[in-house]
């Protein structure tokens, strides 16, 4: 979920929930582990005023507006087309959407949480990106957010960076907004299926189709970053790691 992720529903970013196919292990496994990430926001919002830094096509933002029905929920993504498809599918009196740039987003209120979910590592310049979050927030305000913290730059072309928990946290440091004890850690195994295919997106099958032709564009052009990938495989195995955490403005 990210404000320049692309539409299509077999993206490897972005997930429309009606488009899956419910028999498909693949695509349901996808949307569990979004899903899980929303469930732990939800579980932790606080204050009044809540910010959903690119929804997307908004099934996270209804989530967490139809959990809490006493908050107002704004959902902001860059993509047009997400929004007004968030609008027509994902409705609730509490809840509204934008249309708007996360780097630069201004309102004319503060916000008690924002959600920040798989957003960070999409965008140019996530130190400012955390500044603008800082900017946002209430006194003692708080960011949900999350990033994968095995290396993607690899067979992600819409990544345009990698974290670990450390650089992860120290991001957040940096703005004063400081790490609780509350934090969801997420496996997704690697599936080798449709690894060379060569399918265009509308056609593909599941999500992972043709990742192999990317990894290994990727490596011929920067064979360096092969030792990350060894290394996240030595320590990890054959999956990706995500980290949802809660910081607090101190």
């Amino acid at each position: 979920m990210n404000g320049g992720k692309a539409g299509s529903m077999h993206s490897i970013e972005r997930i429309y929930p009606h488009d899956l196919d419910p028999a498909s292990p693949s695509d349901q496994a996808t949307l569990r582990i979004h899903m899980e990430r929303y469930e732990f926001a939800a579980q932790h919002l606080s204050g009044a005023c809540v910010l959903d830094m690119a929804c997307g096509c908004g099934y996270g933002t209804a989530l967490l507006a139809e959990r809490h029905p006493e908050k107002q929920v704004v959902g902001v993504d860059i993509d047009p087309t997400a929004i007004a498809y968030a609008q027509r599918h994902y409705q609730l009196p509490n809840l509204r959407y934008l249309c708007a740039d996360a780097e630069h987003f201004e309102a004319d209120h503060c916000f008690d949480t924002i959600v920040s979910l798989e957003t960070i590592e999409h965008l140019p310049n996530p130190p400012r990106l955390i500044a603008n979050y800082a900017r946002l927030l209430a006194d003692g305000g708080q960011v949900i957010a999350s990033v994968p913290i095995t290396p993607t730059l690899d067979g992600n072309p819409h990544h345009l960076h990698d974290f670990s928990r450390r650089s992860f946290l120290a991001l957040f440091r940096r703005h004063r907004l400081l790490p609780g004890t509350q934090h969801l850690e997420q496996i997704q195994w690697w599936e080798f299926r449709g690894l060379f295919s060569s399918r265009p997106d509308h056609a593909k099958r599941h999500r992972s189709e043709g990742v192999g032709n990317a990894v290994l564009d990727y490596y011929r052009r920067h064979p360096a970053y092969l030792i990350s990938r060894i290394a996240a495989m030595l320590r990890y195995g054959f999956s990706n790691r995500y980290l949802t955490c809660l910081f607090t403005l101190k």
